[in-house]
């Protein structure tokens, strides 16, 4: 018995060696985080507030008009011409931008985060839950542009970054656990052009 340890040990180090290489590819777990959460209402922001500030500071665009040629409107008068198409712009106006934050900024009374695998799902009790790939980032197209995604999570936090392409904005979350609380700080940033950043605070406590 004596003799064979010795040649066990370099088998040992062996497999310890590839658990760890295992264990490095694996996605973190959620620990406290993965739980439901209600929401303090009197520990967080206004979010009907912040969009009003937000909205009063906006820089609305003024309209470019689109020039034309060709015979085949020469018959149109310059009025009927702007009716028929419209303005150009690259940013919306105040209305449309309330309407964007006001979807943004809908703080959830119950929160629930959990995790299988590479995939984090946040339900926040309307309609269904939104899931997240940590592997792969992901594009989606809404009203205001195209959409790059990604999601990290750590062992006391998981964060959202959705960036806009041509400079159109960013919307950012965090979940982050407040250190030796049990407390669940939630945090929305949101980022459009010609307007103060968005920058709304909730605080989550363990659902009963």
């Amino acid at each position: 018995m004596m003799r064979s340890i010795p040649l066990l040990r370099p088998l040992v180090a062996l497999l310890l060696g590839a658990s760890l290489v295992l264990d490095a590819g694996a996605a973190p777990a959620c620990g406290r985080l993965c739980a439901a959460w209600q929401l303090d209402a009197a520990a967080s922001g206004d979010p009907q507030a912040a969009i009003d500030t937000a909205v009063a500071a906006y820089k609305e665009e003024q309209p470019k008009r689109r020039r034309f040629s060709g015979s085949d409107i020469a018959a149109l008068t310059k009025a009927e011409l702007e009716d028929s198409l419209g303005p150009m712009r690259e940013r919306p106006m105040r209305d449309e931008l309330r309407k964007d934050l006001s979807r943004l900024l809908v703080i959830p009374a119950t929160l629930r985060i959990s995790q299988s695998g590479d995939e984090v799902k946040l339900d926040e009790g309307r309609g269904g839950p939104r899931s997240f790939d940590l592997d792969e980032a992901y594009s989606r197209v809404d009203e205001v542009g195209t959409a790059e995604i990604s999601a990290q999570l750590k062992s006391d936090g998981f964060s959202v970054r959705e960036k806009y392409k041509k400079g159109r904005g960013s919307n950012r979350e965090a979940y982050q656990l407040e250190p030796r609380t049990d407390r669940l700080v939630v945090t929305r940033t949101v980022s459009r052009p010609k307007m103060p950043d968005i920058v709304l605070r909730s605080i989550y406590r363990p659902a009963p």
